[in-house]
């Protein structure tokens, strides 16, 4: 009994280490189009965002001075390591937000904002 006892920890490390290491990551955002608290002059061609690993998105907007923006591609339910969508109309210059939520690899909800302004 003590010998299985003491064997224990070793066979949990042993199966900790079998996991890939891409199910015990996070992912982050790495960048965006345009960046953050950025200054762009005219509306954007692309509104973009993109991750150290890939996340199935399930929420992402854009809202401006005059509420929310339609885009013109929405998350789907593929994990993407990029989003790109597009405003349907030209932005409106003003300062605008863009929030996003979604689940990582390892099944965690992550979300964050950023934002840019349109001169």
């Amino acid at each position: 009994m003590t010998r299985l006892i003491g064997t224990v920890p070793a066979v949990m490390a042993a199966l900790m280490l079998m996991v890939p290491h891409g199910l015990l990551a996070h992912a982050q955002q790495e960048g965006s189009d345009p960046a953050h608290e950025s200054t762009i002059g005219g509306s954007p061609e692309q509104i973009a965002v993109w991750f150290d690993h890939e996340m199935r998105l399930t929420f992402f907007e854009v809202s401006g001075p005059d509420g929310p923006v339609d885009l013109r591609e929405r998350p789907g339910r593929t994990p993407v390591s990029r989003f790109e969508t597009a405003p349907s109309n030209a932005l409106a210059p003003g300062e605008y937000t863009v929030r996003w939520r979604g689940l990582a690899e390892d099944g965690h909800a992550m979300f964050d904002e950023f934002y840019f302004t349109v001169r």
